[in-house]
């Protein structure tokens, strides 16, 4: 519980030092201040408001003992700021609140803080998340802040409240399970609808029964409602997503829907589909150990467990990492270790290897399948990814419509054709892709992309280092790597660059250029699209980006609000395959987050591309799709790579960079680790 984090102090003495500047800053302006004697430093004219307003004046003459009256009236806040650093730099406070909601009369509070503490890093990380958004979106508003940093912070919440509830935080009773019959499903039903009428999503006649030692994977297309079949095994979906469960669901013995996840925590493991929104600790130790923690397990037992755990997965060197400092395969791990401390009967894994390179995906499936074959739990995955899995899985759940059907155990891969999604693009994007390189013909004299020498350092450790580049127009770049190589880094630094001389795209310097012109010119399409989604509405999204593209400075500015064949919301309906800006009405007034994966991606990407930029820039593009979405987005590519355009996309998979790309850069260690290779 005890240990020195100076960096802790150090941020509340920053913020005590801006909370005592600020007040200085508002007696100033607020009517001055020259009380007291002594000289004066600057005399200011004393302003006073006229009507209601009458009895507030502004301005006024600068005395050195006002100023220091001034800065006296912060201290005693700054004080308290500073008291809070000290006591979160030499306390893990987060675990004392834990313990404290496990038991006494201040378990409620306990509970509540233990949340709040944990979700206030998030709301720093979302205002810096936002402000790189606003730049990539050329926004200027305050306004534009708002709505993503409330739904980034209430997401990291519910995150961090579901993954404290499944892992037994505040737990009042213990549930035991039995090993011989971890899921069996009889006539359930789930329902995110009215019951009666099911005017919601929904999933019908469920009848499943999972032995131990068995792996199986759960497939389906994006938004088809597999994370929530998962949810209801793991509760969250009775008792957290509120959720209807029609029919009996146990788990390991007990009835799903009169038992919360945190009562099952003891033999029910969940890996989340964003492991990172859901960490509550600061270190790999503290994280590992969470669970058995809460329930007041002594400390020497939990370092044993927690190292033993490390040791099944290989991953003791990361112990005494802080949680920040880990790669996306590194995450994943940890998530897994976390959710096997407790030695579950059952493990529910979504989306395992969405972010993870090839060895990652690689040692990640090796882990998977020795937990269910050799350590004898009961795997359960939802995936995109089928092929990684089609050597270990011993039963493949596919949900179509809202019916969940077992499909044959034998090669899947080979067998089952259309059955599954697949992780390739289809021949019909390679051959457009093999088109697109045929088109860009000759190599011109001069580049559409020049990036020279190019670095980024990320505080002490250096990204990116020295690359440099030619993109000639009509390319579709894939950028490959492990990760932590620098991909994402790269991206960023091309598309908001910050030396002089080092991007030049279309025979301008990106770093000169303005904020709302440079989208003209290079455009970004972040891993993390949704946060470059501002509006409620996605109608309000598109007409938020057509008012910017009209502004005056603007080189290439839009036609007028009534032309709509040529808004971002025609662009959007485009992207997602309409034949007309009118069948993408119903989709224009939902919220945006209530897009499936696909959809979102395609908003995002429409919105960059109503710019018309030279240079396209797309991370991870196909991250968490399924075959339809990965269709949409490889049209979409295609058509930003036009013929005075190109577009560079960061990539793990496989089979969509061979379909789709006309050339690969391989970065290694921040570097360009090979010489330009064309696919022939």
């Amino acid at each position: 519980m005890f240990r020195l984090r100076l960096a802790a102090l150090l941020a509340a003495i920053v913020l005590a030092v801006g909370f005592v500047l600020l007040r200085v800053v508002y007696r100033v302006v607020f009517g001055g201040v020259g009380a007291g004697t002594g000289p004066v430093l600057l005399e200011l004219p004393r302003l006073r408001l006229d009507g209601p307003f009458s009895h507030i004046s502004l301005l006024g003459p600068i005395t050195l003992v006002g100023l220091g009256n001034a800065a006296l009236s912060a201290l005693p806040v700054a004080a308290i700021i500073v008291f809070f650093g000290l006591l979160n730099a030499v306390i893990n406070v987060q675990s004392l609140f834990a313990r404290g909601a496990g038991r006494g009369p201040l378990r409620a509070i306990s509970r509540s803080l233990v949340i709040a503490w944990a979700t206030f890093p998030a709301l720093l990380e979302s205002v810096r998340r936002v402000r790189v958004a606003r730049s990539l979106r050329g926004e200027r508003s305050i306004e534009s802040l708002l709505v993503p940093i409330f739904e980034q912070t209430i997401e990291r919440a519910l995150a961090l409240a579901a993954s404290m509830e499944t892992r037994g935080f505040a737990a009042t009773r213990v549930v035991t399970g039995v090993c011989e019959a971890p899921v069996v499903l009889r006539d359930a039903g789930l329902n995110f609808g009215a019951a009666p009428d099911k005017t919601g999503w929904h999933l019908d006649e469920l009848n499943v029964t999972l032995e131990p030692a068995t792996l199986t994977v759960i497939v389906g297309a994006t938004g088809s409602g597999k994370t929530s079949l998962l949810h209801s095994m793991s509760g969250l979906f009775q008792h957290f997503y509120d959720g209807t469960q029609q029919g009996r669901i146990d788990i390991a013995g007990a009835d799903r829907a009169s038992t919360p996840p945190r009562d099952t925590a003891g033999f029910v493991g969940l890996v989340a589909q964003n492991v990172r929104l859901g960490f509550a600790a600061e270190t790999v130790h503290d994280e590992i150990g969470f669970a058995l923690a809460v329930r007041n397990v002594a400390p020497p037992i939990v370092h044993a467990r927690v190292l033993e755990v490390a040791a099944r997965l290989k991953i003791e060197h990361l112990v005494d990492r802080p949680i920040e400092q880990l790669s996306a395969g590194e995450a994943s791990l940890v998530a897994i270790a976390a959710a096997l401390v407790n030695h579950p009967i059952l493990l529910l894994v979504d989306e395992p290897l969405a972010d993870l390179d090839t060895a990652a995906r690689d040692r990640v499936c090796t882990v998977l399948g020795q937990l269910a074959h050799e350590a004898g739990v009961c795997v359960v995955i939802a995936e995109h990814n089928t092929k990684e899995f089609a050597s270990i899985a011993d039963a493949w759940l596919q949900i179509r419509g809202s019916r969940l059907h077992q499909l044959p155990a034998d090669s899947p891969a080979d067998s089952w054709g259309s059955a599954l999604p697949s992780s390739g693009s289809g021949p019909g994007i390679a051959t457009a892709a093999q088109g697109a390189r045929r088109d860009i013909g000759a190599v011109p004299a001069v580049p559409l992309a020049s990036i020279r020498r190019l670095s980024v350092r990320h505080k002490t450790n250096l990204v990116v280092h020295d690359v440099s580049v030619e993109v000639q127009a009509g390319e579709l770049v894939a950028l490959r790597g492990s990760n932590g190589a620098g991909k994402t880094s790269l991206l960023r630094a091309i598309a908001l660059p910050t030396a002089a001389d080092t991007v030049i795209v279309a025979g301008q310097d990106v770093r000169s250029l303005k904020r709302r012109t440079r989208r003209q010119t290079v455009a970004l399409v972040p891993e993390n699209f949704d946060d470059l989604l501002f509006a409620i509405t996605v109608a309000e999204e598109c007409r938020r980006a057509d008012r910017t593209l009209r502004e005056p400075n603007f080189r290439r500015a839009l036609p007028a609000a009534t032309d709509t064949e040529r808004s971002t919301a025609a662009l959007f309906a485009h992207l997602l395959g309409f034949n007309a800006p009118t069948d993408a009405a119903p989709l224009l007034q939902r919220h945006p987050r209530d897009l499936s994966a696909g959809e979102r991606l395609c908003l995002v990407m429409a919105i960059q591309l109503a710019a018309r930029p030279d240079l396209l820039l797309v991370d991870e593009p196909t991250r968490g799709l399924d075959q339809v979405a990965r269709a949409l987005v490889s049209a979409a590519l295609l058509t930003a790579a036009g013929a005075a355009s190109a577009v560079i996309f960061a990539t793990h998979d496989d089979d969509f960079a061979q379909d789709l790309a006309t050339r690969n850069l391989h970065m290694q260690a921040g570097r360009l680790a090979a010489p330009i290779e064309v696919l022939s």
